[in-house]
């Protein structure tokens, strides 16, 4: 008993979800809506709209805002709904912005091979790794059969867990002849699937081996050499009062030799003349 409560909690929070999506997907089609995220917290329901054009949603002195929360909160039971309205960064990436641009599209009666081309050229021009668009319907028109067209362009997962990293999203498109849907699935730039792997050359592992960094060798410093008055005064400093006796001696016996030697000098030039 238990358990089939809590699967009727969740289904009809999946029906609440969804009516919730199709509201918001009719009233802000104007701002190019992406999506919703519902966060429910003790004090308030956040809930956050990813759109295009913000200004569009808020309206003037956000009574447009107010109006979207006073209805979510009275028809669908929200308590306390906080909206918080987001721009989208990239509308080329977002599948759902794609998909509804290219609905309009159709609707106005262009070429839905040369609408579809278009768009799969300005998502990757924009960096998507990949992309596919699927029409199915009325697409050749009155009393034509149904059929379903695929355009594909780049790299694309189709099954297991890989396509969990794959943006999809889907809308309608409403023309005389009958209803086209428009899906769009698109793999984002940064996006690295787990099976993925790369091969390196054997020039570029030679390469890398061949690159050793030499270490790097502190050059030494030779202390520099003190003048020989200095480093002989210092040496009488620390010396005993016996050792600067004789060191005094010494230098008075070489003084008294250059002396003498200079009195020699003199007498021989004066005999020679």
């Amino acid at each position: 008993m238990i358990g089939m409560a809590i699967e009727k909690h969740f289904i009809q929070e999946g029906k609440i979800r969804s009516e919730i999506e199709n509201f918001l997907r009719s009233e802000l089609e104007r701002a190019g809506y992406s999506g919703i995220n519902i966060q429910k917290t003790p004090l308030a329901t956040r809930v956050v709209l990813y759109v295009e054009k913000p200004p569009i949603v808020i309206g003037k002195k956000g009574r447009r805002i107010d109006t979207i929360t006073k209805f979510l909160k009275t028809k669908y039971g929200i308590e306390n709904p906080a909206i918080d309205v987001q721009r989208v960064e990239n509308p080329t990436l977002d599948p759902n912005i794609v998909a509804r641009r290219i609905a309009n599209d159709l609707e106005r009666g262009m070429n839905r091979r040369r609408v579809v081309y278009k768009a799969l050229k300005t998502i990757m021009n924009s960096g998507a790794r990949g992309a596919e668009i699927i029409l199915a319907g009325k697409i050749i028109g009155k009393g034509g059969r149904a059929k379903r067209e695929k355009y594909c362009q780049g790299y694309m997962k189709k099954a297991g867990d890989s396509l969990k990293l794959v943006s999809i999203g889907s809308t309608q498109s409403n023309l005389k002849a009958g209803v086209i849907g428009v899906t769009v699935k698109i793999v984002p730039p940064n996006v690295i699937f787990p099976d993925q792997f790369s091969i390196k050359s054997k020039e570029a592992e030679k390469s890398a081996e061949s690159i050793v960094e030499e270490p790097k060798t502190e050059k030494k410093t030779k202390p520099k050499r003190k003048p020989r008055k200095e480093h002989a005064a210092k040496n009488a400093q620390n010396d005993s009062p016996e050792d600067k006796k004789n060191f005094l001696k010494g230098n008075s016996e070489t003084k008294l030799s250059d002396s003498g030697k200079k009195t020699e000098t003199d007498a021989e030039k004066e005999m020679n003349k």
